[in-house]
C-alpha cells in the first residue's frame, strides 16, 4: 500500500478488442463497432480509513459521499442530501472496528449479471489475501443464495463475512475498497476466463432458451410462437430465477447453444464451455450497456450470434426497458438453420 496515495496496484490495466458477433450484418456494424476496442482499468486496493457505508454500498468520508462506487452517478446529489438525512436520522447505527473492513459491492450487485461480472472480477484481485479482511455484502436474497456460494467455489475464504442489513448504517474504522476491474458491460478476458474455468465443467451437449415470461420487463411478445420452433430444433425451455448457483451451473455448463433477449440469463454462459454458442435476442441500438453479453461471450471464447427484434416502444431495451417481437420464419432462416 502506497503511504502517500493510500492505494495499492492489484491488476494493470490492458487493451481489449472483441471479434465482432458471426453472423454481423453491414447494416449493424455501427451498433458494435463503438464497443469493439477499449481500455480496462488499473486496479486498485484502496484505504478509506474511517468511513461510513450504507446498506446500498453507498460509501461516506466526513460526511461528503464517494463517487467510487456510485451508480449511477447522476444519483449523487440524492445520495449526498436526502438518503444521507434519512441514514443519519433514521437508520440504526454500527460500529465496525478491530478488522479491516473490505467492500467490493455497490448498488446494482445484487443482480446476477452485475454480481458474476463486476464483482467475482474485483474478488479474483484479492484471491491469496482474503483472510486479511471481513468482507462486507449487502443482505439480500441473491447474494446469499447464489453470491455466497459462489464466493466458496472460488476459494475465497475471508475472516468473516458481515451482513450490512437494510435500515442499517455503519460507521467503519478500516474500510477498504477494490476498484472496478472495467466499465459495467466491459470485460477483462483473463479474469473472465479464470472464473470460467473455475464454474464451467467441460460439457457441451444441450440448447436451452432461457424464458423471461415471469419478469415484468423486457420480454418476448410472441415467445409462444418462438419456443415452438426452438423446441423443434431441440432446445429446452428454462427459467432460471429460482434455481441455486448449482443447478444453474449444473445445466448451463453442458450447454452447447444458449438463447435469450438481452437480460441477466445470458450471464450464465460464463458457465458454458469455450466454444459454445450464444445467441441474444436484442433491439437494434448502440451504446455501451447495449453490447455487455456480446463482450462477456466473446471474453470468454463462444461463438456470439445476435437478433434484432422488433420493439414495441422507443424505450431502450436495457433497465425497464421494451418488449420484442421476433420475427419467426426469419429468425429460422437466419440462424436456426445455420447452426
Amino acid at each position: 500500500m502506497n503511504k502517500h496515495t493510500n492505494k495499492e496496484l492489484l491488476l494493470p490495466a490492458i487493451k481489449v478488442q472483441h471479434e465482432f458477433p458471426v453472423n454481423m450484418a453491414d447494416d449493424d456494424i455501427s451498433d458494435f463497432k463503438d464497443q469493439q476496442v477499449y481500455t480496462t482499468n488499473d486496479v486498485f486496493l484502496k484505504s478509506f480509513g474511517k468511513a461510513s457505508v450504507s446498506a446500498d454500498s453507498v460509501v461516506y468520508k466526513n460526511g461528503i459521499v464517494l463517487k467510487e462506487n456510485l451508480v449511477p452517478t447522476a444519483n449523487k446529489n440524492y445520495y449526498q442530501s436526502r438518503y444521507l438525512l434519512k441514514n443519519l436520522l433514521f437508520a440504526k447505527k454500527n460500529v465496525l472496528s478491530g478488522s479491516r473492513y473490505l467492500l467490493v459491492t455497490d448498488s446494482w450487485s445484487a443482480g446476477h449479471f452485475h454480481w458474476l461480472c463486476d464483482v467475482l472480477p474485483k474478488l479474483l484481485c484479492i484471491k491469496g489475501r482474503a483472510k486479511e479482511f471481513k468482507l462486507l455484502l449487502p443482505d439480500t436474497s441473491y447474494t446469499r443464495t447464489i453470491g455466497v456460494p459462489s464466493i466458496q467455489r472460488l476459494g475465497l475464504d475471508f475472516e468473516d463475512i458481515v451482513w450490512m442489513k437494510e435500515k442499517n448504517f455503519y460507521r467503519v474504522r478500516d474500510l477498504y475498497y477494490i476498484s472496478n476491474v472495467t466499465i459495467s458491460g466491459q470485460m477483462n478476458p483473463g479474469i473472465m476466463k479464470t472464473l470460467q474455468q473455475q464454474f464451467s465443467r467441460q460439457s457441451s451437449a444441450r440448447r436451452v432458451y432461457i424464458s423471461r415470461s415471469e419478469a415484468k420487463v423486457r420480454k418476448v411478445v410472441n415467445e409462444s410462437a418462438l419456443t415452438d420452433l426452438l423446441k423443434a430444433y431441440g432446445f429446452e425451455i428454462v427459467h432460471s430465477e429460482k434455481l441455486s448457483l448449482e443447478d444453474q451451473i449444473t445445466i448451463y455448463s453442458s450447454c452447447n447453444t444458449l438463447c435469450s433477449i438481452h437480460g441477466a440469463g445470458l450471464t450464465n454462459s460464463l458457465f458454458m464451455p469455450q466454444g459454445t454458442n450464444v445467441i441474444e435476442l436484442r433491439k437494434k441500438e448502440n451504446g455501451p450497456f447495449n453490447v455487455g453479453y456480446w463482450h462477456l461471450a466473446d471474453a470468454t471464447g463462444h461463438k456470439y450470434y445476435y437478433y434484432n427484434g422488433t420493439p414495441d416502444s422507443d424505450k431502450p431495451l436495457v433497465g425497464q426497458g421494451c418488449n420484442l417481437t421476433i420475427g419467426i420464419a426469419d429468425f429460422e432462416k437466419k440462424l436456426l438453420q445455420r447452426l
